[in-house]
């Protein structure tokens, strides 16, 4: 009897133990292969991800090469209140899908945009289409064609529209537009839903950009910057100092009460840029340049970066970062040293940046409170970093709140450190793949203040994540995931507060979903497992109990074993 006691007594410490070492799962953070809560198909992959500017809705669009010529595109919407998803019908399906391009929101956010662009059979163009968030009331920009496969159809009579910009109060939106058969390309005004559109003016590369919801600005052929208004009328031209050279470009700052222009001799690509306020006054020049034999300035308007909201103008120059301000428009330097990668705060009174390519600091904008938040490791500057599709992202990213900063450093997946630039022989070779094949990059967050960091995504050698879209109230953000050992992508879904979070997702039609007025989260769906894995150097995060599967096995072997030694009690 004693013997049978002490056995009981094992296995209920046994379960003790079970309960103060549970599978362990960060509560806050939770990452979700959006490949597994859209059951996607074998084949396909995610090619963009748009949140809508209310934070409910996710737009997802998917492609699958069905022929080396031939996509077959699929638009989801995710309601990531009520975890339900659908897939949006637009009427053509399978290979007549070909053509059609990422799915993005409009400002209100009460419709989606896209574009369909390509080869039909009356030859090639491109054209914007508007719709509702379920597919229907579609219209082709400037078109009557209110039927997709129409448009897909015609896209060569249509012709080639392009540079869609909304105005300020999001009611009407200007575009260029070639038709087939004119030289020239035109610009174009509509309203919001796309209709009622006129031609303003035309040039090679005309750049329209909104002064107001009346005017609009355009690079001219004789190489000015005009302004004009919605009955063509000129209102102001921007000539440049040097009547020799022209202006190839423009930018506008957030709160439109300055403009960039970019200046050159036409024979040449050394280009240099002036600022001035947008009634033409206070021009002031030398504000950045860029050099045609240097092959990192063949982007123009790269190294400029204009205050949210506002009208200071942020330039990194010579690795040196410099504030354009005040009504003279005077340029005051502010960092000196080997900065790249520079962001504004969402609030605009701070700069990110990061210093010889791996150290990430903030600064206020007057110079002072210079101040290390964290160090990448040598990703930035790793040759996985700079290839053909990884490029277009950022090394970091903050959140619109202001609060959380994400990034990818590299990590040795062998010992779960950061890598040293001054000790890693990996990095001596960058150009050859077979080196950073054992690499593993996954994505981190931490406060802007340094504090916290926690690794998000899980270390795998040959991976690399990115970052794709922070939710607008930075509560969750989507990435993507890049492996050399495979040909695809991989997606996923980050929640930053997953306490009260449901791992269930629903599919239903999309109609459904967006007319529910009390969503509910039932029905078969795929459960959510958290990727989320602390390093030796990285912040631990409180744990929660969460029973596994074999801790509840456990508890149903010790009550059999309790009714076993119960039984045989009573037989002694």
């Amino acid at each position: 009897m004693l013997k049978n006691m002490l056995i009981l007594f094992l296995l209920s410490l046994s379960v003790i133990v079970g309960l103060a070492n549970p599978a362990s799962e960060d509560p806050n953070i939770n990452v979700t292969s959006l490949d597994e809560i859209l059951q996607i198909e074998k084949g396909f992959m995610t090619i963009s991800t748009e949140w809508s500017p209310d934070v409910q809705y996710l737009l997802v669009t998917c492609s699958k090469s069905d022929s080396p010529s031939t996509n077959i595109v699929k638009h989801y919407l995710l309601d990531t209140n009520s975890h339900t998803f659908g897939e949006i019908d637009y009427g053509v399906h399978g290979p007549d899908t070909n053509g059609i391009l990422q799915a993005k929101w409009t400002p209100s956010g009460d419709k989606i945009c896209f574009e369909v662009s390509g080869y039909g059979p009356t030859g090639p163009g491109n054209c914007y289409i508007f719709c509702n968030s379920d597919g229907t009331n579609l219209r082709g920009v400037g078109t009557n064609y209110t039927d997709l496969s129409k448009i897909l159809e015609n896209r060569g009579d249509i012709g080639s529209q392009r540079n869609l910009k909304w105005s300020p109060d999001s009611s009407k939106i200007a575009f260029e537009w070639q038709k087939p058969g004119n030289a020239s390309t035109g610009v174009f005004i509509a309203n919001g839903n796309g209709t009622n559109a006129h031609e303003l003016s035309s040039a090679t590369y005309p750049q329209p950009a909104w002064y107001d919801s009346g005017k609009v600005f355009i690079v001219t052929d004789e190489g000015t910057v005009d302004l004009i208004n919605e009955s063509s009328d000129l209102i102001d031209t921007f000539q440049p100092e040097d009547k020799d050279e022209k202006y190839w470009g423009f930018s506008l700052s957030p709160d439109r009460k300055k403009i960039l222009l970019v200046s050159g001799l036409p024979d040449s690509f050394d280009l240099h840029t002036y600022i001035s306020d947008t009634d033409g006054s206070n021009l002031k020049g030398n504000v950045s340049f860029y050099d045609g034999d240097n092959p990192e300035d063949t982007n123009i308007l790269t190294k400029e970066y204009w205050q949210p909201n506002g009208s200071l103008l942020l330039v990194n120059q010579n690795r040196n970062l410099y504030i354009v301000e005040g009504n003279e428009n005077n340029k005051r330097l502010l960092y000196e040293g080997n900065a790249s990668e520079p962001q504004w705060f969402p609030d605009g009174k701070k700069i990110l940046f990061v210093e010889n390519k791996n150290k990430l600091y903030s600064i206020d904008i007057d110079g002072t409170n210079l101040s290390f938040i964290t160090n990448f490791g040598p990703t930035p500057s790793h040759s996985w970093y700079n290839s053909d599709k990884i490029d277009r992202f950022s090394i970091y990213s903050i959140s619109p709140s202001g609060d959380v900063i994400v990034f990818a450093s590299a990590l040795n997946p062998d010992t779960g450190k950061f890598y040293k630039n001054e000790t890693d022989k990996i990095l001596e070779s960058e150009n050859d793949s077979s080196k950073y094949s054992s690499i593993a990059a996954p994505l981190f967050i931490v406060n802007c203040n340094g504090s916290s960091l926690t690794q998000v995504t899980p270390t795998t050698k040959g991976r690399f994540d990115m970052l794709r879209r922070w939710r607008p109230d930075g509560k969750q953000f989507t990435i993507e995931s890049y492996s050399l050992y495979r040909t695809d992508w991989e997606d996923s879904l980050v929640d930053l507060n997953n306490q009260n979070s449901s791992s269930m997702w629903t599919n239903m039609t999309v109609t459904k979903i967006i007319e529910r007025e009390d969503p509910a989260t039932v029905g078969k769906a795929q459960n959510s497992e958290s990727n989320s894995i602390n390093t030796s150097q990285v912040t631990e995060n409180k744990e929660t109990t969460n029973k596994s599967p074999s801790f509840m096995f456990l508890q149903l072997f010790v009550c059999i074993m309790g009714v076993w030694l119960l039984h045989k009690a009573r037989e002694q």
